[in-house]
């Protein structure tokens, strides 16, 4: 259950909050040299995200994260040699960050470091996607929960907007403007994971009660905002929900769903004809 779960959560004091971490490379467009100097940046940006407690209070969550680095070349930047890349950064369910302006130098041999103070090209950068999709994960448990977790991100991209290699900060603060900014999405997803919770627990007109304000925070989405991270939500939670609200029998919610949603609105509508 959910909210026993997040008391579980404050309670433990020993776990990282990110699990598995993938990450693949891709460097077909560097020179040899080149690929040899960041031939142990896999390894150590695993190393980066599993081995450090990023929130006191949300630990335990072994968040799953699928990253992948493509590199674009390579320049000189104050007599340093810089990489430039795009990265993707997900959770493989709604959470997905891509990037299109990675700037960092890299010195083989030595670990990725975060300091919340000195600015670091690459380990500001990771701690800024850090925050991020933590902070989403956060929403999920407590409403507005990942308000702190967005807020650090936001510092780190101050910082980096304020450094030597500010390209693409600026982006990423307005990135962090729409995310927190899009309330809809967030109160939804907050009220989608309490209703599953207590549909599990038995109470259904509980339950029912969340989905509708999911509904609420959805629609306001679609009337408002840009609907592409609504639709990795739905993606991401599309199987669960339409048996939820089958089992209620809530056609309305189930057409309404379709509506948002017409790539898949079979899926939907085939529901409503199995009541």
């Amino acid at each position: 259950m959910r909210f026993l779960l997040t008391l579980l959560l404050l309670g433990t004091m020993a776990f990282s909050q990110f699990g598995k971490v993938a990450v693949t490379v891709d460097d077909r467009l560097l020179r040899e040299s080149e690929r040899q100097k960041i031939s142990s940046i896999r390894d150590e940006v695993n190393r980066f995200f599993s081995g450090r407690i990023w929130d006191e209070q949300f630990q335990g969550l072994k968040i799953p994260l699928n990253i992948s680095i493509v590199f674009q070349g390579v320049a000189q930047k104050g007599g340093m040699e810089t990489f430039h890349a795009q990265v993707l950064i997900a959770d493989g369910m709604d959470i997905r960050y891509f990037d299109k302006s990675l700037q960092f130098y890299y010195n083989p041999g030595t670990s990725i470091q975060f300091d919340p103070v000195i600015f670091d090209p690459l380990g500001s950068f990771l701690s800024f996607y850090a925050y991020a999709v933590l902070a989403g994960w956060m929403d999920t448990y407590d409403f507005y929960g990942g308000n702190h977790a967005y807020g650090q991100a936001r510092e780190i991209a101050l910082r980096g907007m304020a450094s030597d290699y500010p390209k693409g900060w600026s982006t990423r603060v307005q990135l962090l403007k729409e995310v927190t900014g899009n309330k809809g999405l967030r109160e939804g997803r907050f009220a989608y994971y309490v209703a599953m919770d207590l549909f599990d627990q038995g109470k259904p007109d509980d339950a029912l009660n969340e989905f509708n304000l999911m509904m609420e925070g959805l629609e306001t989405v679609f009337g408002q905002f840009p609907t592409g991270r609504t639709l990795y939500f739905l993606d991401a939670n599309r199987e669960k929900l339409v048996h939820r609200l089958n089992v209620l029998g809530q056609d309305d919610i189930l057409k309404r769903l379709s509506e948002m949603d017409p790539a898949h609105k079979e899926k939907y509508l085939r529901g409503l004809r199995n009541n």
